[in-house]
């Protein structure tokens, strides 16, 4: 089933039904803002296999061995001084060390030649050259049989990859591309995976993680998870009562709540990630999923 989203709005509505009410006070709409944030991230935070939150082997980029939580897409921003394709194949030259690994996509912008190359690609290899520059090659889908050098300034912008809240695996090649791949030890502290036994130098891994919740929301986002609406909406309103001081309402809207917390919770559990060995890693424990 396609991931789906609501709009705030949609959920301050919701418990504005359960309350019986058309409009809430200035004041009142920030304690629900922030109460409908703390149940969205209690309901991120109760499974590690949210299918919108659940990345596998994605491929990520590390220096001396440490896979950071979060990638600067902007930063990696580099320029071409040389570009050729031979046959589907393009070879860039950078100006400077690339920022990105086979694996991850890359746009690329501003070339001329009569095979396109402007195109959002993944990299299929990245050698280093030198420590100004480096050389990427990806695949273009029109070739013919010429050869070809390509004209005009390129621009290769990395595509941006999500931050990384929870490590789960960490492997060598792509897990899901149908090779074998070795799995890699680690160790997490607040800057990201300390990969052990980085032999290989390499300078990117396949990670399969938990990523970030998105929050917290303002009152106009248009990207709630549909998956946590109805627990948004009836913790919302228990929230909202309690506050009232109507406790035993509250107490039937929060057995509500979390009967759909856990609907949904059953829901992520029988998806394929939950048959998929996890390891879950963090600077204070490690468990496995099964």
């Amino acid at each position: 089933m396609p991931l789906s989203s609501k709009n705030y709005s949609d959920v301050l509505d919701g418990i504005g039904a359960l309350a019986g009410v058309n409009s809430f006070t200035t004041s009142e709409k920030t304690a629900i803002l922030a109460n409908v944030n703390r149940r969205i991230y209690q309901a991120w935070a109760a499974s590690p296999l949210w299918q919108r939150y659940f990345i596998s082997g994605q491929a990520r980029p590390s220096t001396d061995g440490l896979i950071a939580t979060t990638y600067d897409a902007a930063s990696g921003v580099r320029t071409a001084s040389s570009a050729t394709r031979s046959g589907e194949t393009v070879t860039i030259v950078t100006t400077a060390a690339v920022d990105f690994v086979a694996g991850m996509s890359v746009t690329v912008s501003g070339l001329s030649g009569t095979v396109d190359p402007n195109v959002t690609a993944k990299v299929l290899t990245v050698s280093k050259t030198t420590v100004d520059n480096d050389t990427f090659t990806y695949k273009v889908t029109t070739t013919n049989a010429a050869d070809e050098t390509y004209t005009g300034t390129g621009t290769i912008t990395p595509v941006a990859i999500p931050d990384i809240e929870d490590f789960f695996q960490v492997f060598e090649m792509n897990p899901n591309g149908g090779t074998y791949s070795v799995l890699k030890q680690f160790w997490v502290d607040a800057d990201g995976a300390h990969v052990v036994g980085n032999y290989e130098d390499l300078n990117g891994f396949y990670v399969s993680f938990k990523r970030d919740w998105g929050g917290p929301y303002a009152d106009d986002a248009t990207d709630i998870p549909q998956e946590f609406f109805n627990y948004a909406v009836h913790g919302g309103y228990a929230d909202f009562l309690r506050s009232d001081g109507q406790t035993d309402k509250a107490f039937a809207e929060e057995q509500a709540a979390e009967t759909y917390l856990t609907i949904e919770l059953n829901r992520a559990d029988k998806t394929a990630n939950a048959n998929r060995y996890t390891q879950f890693r963090t600077h204070l424990s490690q468990a496995n999923f099964y």
